[in-house]
């Protein structure tokens, strides 16, 4: 079986996730409710046109980043489906990262917390993760270059 084929099947077992299921019915119920349909379209209209002008400049103003998030705030607060959307989106968004993660350590091995670049309190959760991940069964190791660092800007809670 080609590596197509195994993306097809890995999409086809994704959509029939409680995660893809639920989002699609939030989605659903917005398109249900004209006034709630028109307030989203509005909103994704001005995601659209920030995604846009940051893919032309590589920059966002920050008025308008705040803009965008100041208005999906009252959105959720005014319509009660967008904000079983964006809760939803969150929900699926957390399981893509966690499939992204997966691909990537049966590419690359599998990171040991100690190789991270997390403050110590955060290794043992972190380690956790990763040994679920593996599924009980042992990955290679990653090789994590000894002067890695994080990107400039880049701040970890803690």
């Amino acid at each position: 079986m080609s590596y197509i084929d195994k993306a097809r099947e890995l999409g086809e077992a994704l959509a029939q996730t409680p995660e893809i299921q639920s989002i699609k019915a939030a989605e659903a119920a917005i398109l249900a409710d004209p006034e709630t349909r028109e307030a989203f379209a509005k909103y994704q209209e001005k995601e659209k046109q920030l995604v846009a002008a940051q893919m032309i400049t590589k920059v966002v103003p920050e008025k308008d980043a705040l803009a965008l998030i100041d208005l999906k705030i009252r959105l959720m607060n005014k319509y009660p489906l967008i904000k079983s959307f964006f809760a939803q989106q969150q929900k699926y968004e957390k399981m893509m990262a966690m499939v992204n993660l997966t691909l990537t350590t049966a590419i690359h091995g599998m990171p040991s917390a100690q190789d991270l670049p997390l403050p110590e309190e955060l290794k043992n959760a972190a380690q956790h993760l990763l040994d679920n991940i593996a599924g009980g069964h042992k990955m290679p190791a990653m090789d994590v270059p000894s002067d890695f660092k994080l990107p400039q800007g880049f701040k970890l809670p803690g």
